[in-house]
C-alpha cells in the first residue's frame, strides 16, 4: 500500500500593523430618551412622501406621519460617535448643513470641536477637484494677509473690487480656508439635500456619517443615524453629540478658525517711493524739471502749428485748380 503524504501546514501569515492596533473605545453618556422625545427626533416625513429603505427604522404612523424608532436611533448614534472620535484623532473632519436652519447650528459645532465646515452652498469639486480649489483658497489667505499688512500702490477703488472679490470666496470657503488635505469622514445634516456632498464623498471613499429622515436613502450612508434632520432642536441635539465626539477624538487640538469681516475692515493705503528724474536738484540750487517740461512742449507746438499751415497751402491749392478747371471750360464753350 502507498503511503500518504501528509503536506505540511502553510505557516500563518503575519497580520498588519492595522490589523494588530487596537482602537481605542471612546465613553460616552447619551442623553436620556425623553430628552430625544422632547426635541422631537422621532417624527418624519408624511407617509406619501417616504422612502421604502427606511422601513426598518420606522416604528409607526399617526396622522399620517411616520414615527421613528428611537430605539434603532440611540445605538446607531453611539455607533456614528464612536467612528468619528476614531477619525478626529487621525485627522480632520468637515460638516456640512447648507439648509437654513441647520447652517448656524452646523457652524457653532463645527467651530466649537475644532473642524471644517460648509454652511452657505456646497462648492462644486471641493473634494473630488481639491487641487484646482486649493488654488483659491491660497488666494483667499493672500488677500487677507494683505488687508492685515496694508495694500501698496492701490487706489480705494481697487481695495474695493479685492473687498468684493474676498466676500465672494469668503462665502464659499469661510469653514474650510485651512483644509490641507482630505477629511477623514464628512458630517453631513440630511441626506437628501446635500446631494452633491454625498457624491463627493462616495467617490473618494470618504467615510458619511448623516441624519437620514424617513425620505432618505440609508444604504448610501456609511454610518446613518434615523432622526428628524428638519426641526431646529433635533438637529442641534444630534449635531451637538457628534461635535463632542469629534472634540474628544481630537482632544481639543483640532481647527482653529480665525474668523473675520474684511468687507468692513479699514485696509492701509501705502505708496512706495518713486525716484522721480525730473525732481532732481541741480548744484546750483535751480531744479531741471522747468526746461524738461519745456523742451517737451515745444516740439508739440511746432508740430501743430506746421500742420495748421500745410491745410492752409492745400486748401489754396485746390482753390487755383478749380479756378483753372472753371477758366478751360469757359472757353470751349467759345
Amino acid at each position: 500500500m502507498e503511503k500518504k503524504v501528509t503536506k505540511p501546514k502553510a505557516e500563518a501569515k503575519p497580520k498588519s500593523a492595522a490589523n494588530t492596533a487596537k482602537k481605542t473605545v471612546y465613553k460616552f453618556e447619551l442623553p436620556e430618551l425623553q430628552t430625544f422625545l422632547k426635541a422631537g427626533v422621532q417624527f418624519g416625513h408624511q407617509v406619501k412622501k417616504w422612502n421604502p429603505k427606511m422601513k426598518d427604522y420606522i416604528y409607526d404612523r399617526r396622522d399620517k406621519i411616520h414615527i421613528i424608532d428611537l430605539s434603532k436611533t440611540l445605538p446607531m448614534l453611539e455607533e456614528a460617535m464612536q467612528f468619528l472620535a476614531q477619525a478626529a484623532s487621525e485627522g480632520e473632519i468637515l460638516f456640512a448643513g447648507t439648509k437654513r436652519q441647520a447652517s448656524e447650528i452646523v457652524k457653532e459645532a463645527a467651530i466649537e470641536s475644532g473642524a471644517n465646515y460648509i454652511v452657505n452652498r456646497w462648492p462644486g469639486g471641493l473634494l473630488t477637484n481639491f487641487t484646482l480649489i486649493q488654488r483659491s483658497l491660497k488666494k483667499m489667505i493672500e488677500l487677507e494677509d494683505e488687508f492685515e499688512k496694508g495694500v501698496e500702490d492701490r487706489t480705494k477703488f481697487e481695495v474695493s473690487q479685492m473687498k468684493k472679490d474676498w466676500v465672494k470666496m469668503n462665502r464659499l470657503y469661510e469653514g474650510v480656508k485651512q483644509m490641507k488635505e482630505y477629511p477623514k469622514a464628512v458630517v453631513i445634516v440630511d441626506a437628501k439635500y446635500e446631494r452633491g456632498a454625498i457624491k463627493e464623498a462616495r467617490r473618494l471613499r470618504i467615510p458619511i456619517v448623516s441624519l437620514v429622515d424617513t425620505n432618505s436613502n440609508p444604504s448610501i450612508i456609511d454610518y446613518p443615524i434615523p432622526a428628524n434632520d428638519d426641526a431646529i432642536n433635533s438637529i442641534k441635539l444630534v449635531i451637538g453629540l457628534l461635535a463632542e465626539a469629534v472634540k474628544k477624538g481630537n482632544g481639543g487640538k483640532g481647527v482653529q478658525h480665525k474668523l473675520k469681516d474684511y468687507s468692513v475692515f479699514e485696509v492701509k493705503l501705502i505708496k512706495s517711493e518713486v525716484k522721480n528724474d525730473d525732481a532732481v536738484e541741480v548744484a546750483s540750487g535751480e531744479s531741471e524739471a522747468p526746461k524738461a517740461r519745456i523742451a517737451k512742449v515745444e516740439p508739440k507746438a511746432t508740430k501743430a502749428t506746421k500742420n495748421a499751415k500745410g491745410m492752409l497751402e492745400d486748401i489754396q491749392e485746390k482753390k487755383e485748380t478749380t479756378k483753372v478747371a472753371k477758366a478751360k471750360k469757359t472757353r470751349g464753350k467759345k
